[in-house]
């Protein structure tokens, strides 16, 4: 079988290389090669639990590909010659192309520890059928320990806190929950909440064996500690699924991702990769950065299948800045660019500053709630290195706005000065608006003596 592009994967990074390459090359013929057939939409995964009435609404549907016209194949590629532009299935059927597009995501990382094969003991998979049979026992669990405290394991454990009678420990070996993310004040107020929830939080603690018969009954911590368990979920991370691309001979780099330059192209002729596969690079300092979003993974899919023919669009990619939102407890939080513990140990001096304010004005209107905006400026030029956000619903556009400013490399001065909309059911107030009062009280510093690491807060009732 002949296709012009041949897309492995049917993630978000897939779907969309698939859906952008049709749109600009209409006339090359697009095929989509996806391993799960009962795909599940990845970043509401824990929702599946509680919140959605029924799994089904999480359904990652093929029509969005049958529409555009592009062609869907289930099966596992096994091997890939690039030499001879073929891919061959599981099936043996073998498919010829012009271009190849590796979208094969990520393996979900199994720690080490002694009892992680037993029964009930639980990884996050992509599938309908994976998620039901989660759905199913986490309903019927009463002792629940979650290992890993990052953004799956902390949506975890407040989502399964909606369940009736249940005990639910989230062990991170961190000192501190979503301590890549945010910084100390953001983190601990992510513990404060998820512990009014009545989940149990041990941090700085690492699990040493899961215990039991065939079937999970306790976790062991390494200070003694014994937790009772009739379920457990390991969210520990994940690595790039680049194995395929390693045995056709594609540069793999020192974190497992495979290679590749600015357009998602790798080493191999008229192969590209796009996704949590494909190497990410850091924003400010270019180095390798384990970042895995859909948000980052679409934006390469959009790259790599505008240029796939040729170079058409620019640079549009400087490389990752992090960009997350979480809802926990029902308090949103979201964080971009560098946190004040990445400029540490990257060794930028900088400025931050923090303002408050209800996110409607006057704060008495119904559905007010605090928001909180934390900017990170370098110190000299002034350019936004980051930003952290907490509050409302608003929060996750908020921060949006705050990622274009990183990438734009606005300073504190264009943030001070930035013209906004506002009304008061939507928006924090114009004259306390804490996106602005923050760059402008950060920017008071800029017009003083500069100390080391300086830390500023501006509270409006």
């Amino acid at each position: 079988m002949e296709v012009n592009i041949v897309v492995v994967g049917g993630g978000p990074a897939g779907v969309i290389t698939a859906q952008t390459a049709k749109s600009v090359y209409p006339d090359k013929s697009v095929c989509v090669i996806k391993e799960i057939g009962d795909g599940v939409i990845p970043c509401a995964i824990p929702y599946m639990m509680h919140t959605l009435a029924d799994t089904k609404h999480n359904a990652m549907g093929n029509m969005p590909l049958e529409k555009a016209g592009i062609d869907i194949i289930v099966g596992k590629v096994v091997s890939l010659d690039a030499k001879a532009h073929t891919v061959t299935l599981e099936s043996g059927d073998v498919l010829s192309y012009e271009k190849l597009v590796l979208a094969t995501g990520t393996d979900v990382r199994m720690p080490p520890i002694p009892g992680v094969n037993k029964q009930s003991v639980f990884k996050i998979k992509k599938s309908m059928s994976a998620m039901n049979a989660l759905r199913d026992k986490v309903h019927q669990a009463k002792n629940v320990v979650i290992i890993g405290g990052g953004f799956i394991g902390a949506e975890f454990a407040d989502e399964l806190s909606r369940g009736a009678d249940v005990d639910i420990f989230l062990i991170e070996i961190m000192p501190r929950l979503l301590l890549t993310a945010f910084d100390d004040e953001f983190c601990d107020e992510i513990a404060r909440l998820l512990d009014e929830r009545k989940i149990k939080i041990r941090t700085g603690s690492r699990v040493v064996s899961i215990d039991g018969g065939e079937r999970v009954e306790s976790v062991s911590l390494e200070n003694g500690e014994t937790i009772p368990a009739d379920m457990v979920l390991v969210s520990v991370g994940a690595q790039p699924s680049s194995e395929l691309a390693g045995k056709a001979g594609l540069r793999i780099v020192e974190n497992g991702s495979i290679w590749v330059d600015d357009y998602m192209r790798t080493n191999a002729e008229d192969v590209f990769a796009v996704g949590d596969c494909a190497l990410k690079r850091d924003f400010f300092t270019r180095k390798a950065a384990p970042v895995w979003l859909a948000s980052t993974a679409t934006a390469e899919a959009r790259n790599a299948g505008t240029n796939i023919y040729g170079i058409r669009v620019l640079h549009q990619i400087q490389g990752t800045i992090a960009a997350f939102s979480t809802q926990i407890a029902g308090k949103s939080f979201a964080s971009a660019g560098m946190t004040c513990r990445t400029c540490e140990k990257e060794g930028f001096r900088y400025v931050t500053a923090t303002a408050v304010a209800p996110d409607r004005h006057p704060g008495m209107l119904p559905g007010a709630s605090e928001l909180k905006v934390k900017l990170i400026f370098a110190d000299r030029s002034g350019i936004i290195l980051g930003g952290q956000v907490s509050g409302g619903p608003s929060v996750g556009e908020l921060i949006n706005v705050v990622a274009l400013a990183i990438q734009k490399k606005v300073t504190v001065r264009e943030l001070d000065m930035m013209q906004i909309a506002t009304h008061p059911l939507l928006t924090s107030a114009p004259t306390v608006h804490p996106l602005i009062n923050a760059a402008h009280q950060a920017l008071a510093k800029l017009r003083t003596t500069i100390r080391p690491n300086p830390e500023a807060s501006l509270k409006v009732a």
